[in-house]
Parts: C-alpha cells; sequence; structure tokens
C-alpha cells in the first residue's frame, strides 16, 4: 500500500512539473510576444515613413527578413507549447482533474491568442483566424461541460488546426 502511494505521488508530481512547464512557457510567450509586437508596430510606421525614399526602402526590407527569422523562434515554442498543453489536458481529463485541465486550456487560449493569432489574422484574414480561434472556445466549453468525447473530438480538432496553421506561417513543429 506505501509502495503505490508512493508510485503515485511520484506521477502526480511528474505531472505538476510539465503543467508548470507549460505554463512557464506560456508566460515567457507573452513576454515575448510583447516585444514582438511591440517591433513589428515600430518597423510598420518606419516602413510608411520611408516609402518615398527607396534606397531606405530596400534597406529596411533586408531588416524586416531578418526580423521575421527571429521571430520564428518564439512562434515555434508557441505551437510546441500548445502541442503539449493538450496532451497534458487528456492526462487531466483521463484523470477527472478537469480544475486542471480548465486552468491549462485557459493558458493555451492566452498563448494561442498572444502568439499565434496575431500572424495568422495578418497572413490569412479576420475570418479565416477566428474560424480557427472559436475551436479553442469550443474546447474551453468542452472541458466546463466535463465531457471526455467532446474534448476528445476538439483536441483533434485542434491539433490539425495547429499543424495546418504552422504551414500557413511557415513553421516547422513536430
Amino acid at each position: 500500500m506505501v509502495q503505490f502511494n508512493t508510485k503515485e505521488e511520484k506521477e502526480k508530481q511528474t505531472m505538476n512539473k510539465k503543467i508548470m512547464a507549460v505554463i512557464s512557457g506560456a508566460l515567457l510567450i507573452f513576454c515575448l510576444a510583447g516585444c514582438g509586437t511591440s517591433q513589428s508596430n515600430n518597423s510598420s510606421q518606419s516602413k510608411n515613413t520611408s516609402q518615398s525614399n527607396s534606397a531606405s526602402k530596400s534597406s529596411q526590407d533586408s531588416s524586416m527578413k531578418g526580423m521575421k527569422m527571429d521571430n520564428q523562434q518564439p512562434l515555434t515554442k508557441a505551437f510546441q507549447d500548445e502541442l503539449n498543453g493538450f496532451s497534458a489536458i487528456e492526462l487531466d481529463v483521463k484523470k477527472g482533474d478537469f480544475k486542471s485541465a480548465t486552468t491549462l486550456a485557459n493558458s493555451l487560449h492566452d498563448e494561442f491568442h498572444a502568439a499565434i493569432l496575431p500572424p495568422l489574422k495578418a497572413k490569412k484574414g479576420q475570418t479565416y483566424a477566428e474560424d480557427i480561434h472559436g475551436k479553442y472556445d469550443e474546447l474551453q466549453d468542452a472541458i466546463t461541460s466535463k465531457s471526455p468525447s467532446k474534448i476528445a473530438e476538439l483536441i483533434k480538432v485542434n491539433r490539425d488546426n495547429l499543424h495546418t496553421v504552422s504551414g500557413i506561417l511557415g513553421v516547422s513543429i513536430k
């Protein structure tokens, strides 16, 4: 009986560490996304200001290409965080821990808003981005209503959507 409790406690500790890692990753993404938005807004303003000067515009285009490469790493991390989070939600639901699943789903939703939704809107438009975003909302609702079959279905849909969106945004995920 004591060994079973010890093993169960180890599993719980491992799960808690995984959840904390995902939440920490989400917080990091929020910080990086804030910086990325600021840089993007500044470079858009610079681009508008320098359109009349073609030499300046050409110089700016090369710096924008470099900036795009820098933004791929946080975006790749955001996609990985999302995929890992879906796996953690599946484990929580399997254990009947809907409170933890809800907390994690909320973090994933926030991370999606901060890191993935803005470039998706820029690339594919508001309507397409909101259709993808709506599936996150449906997942949160399914978790709130404690519907394991609906949760499993929506996790699959959201995973598939992430793989599609990563291709659209040119982000390589595993």
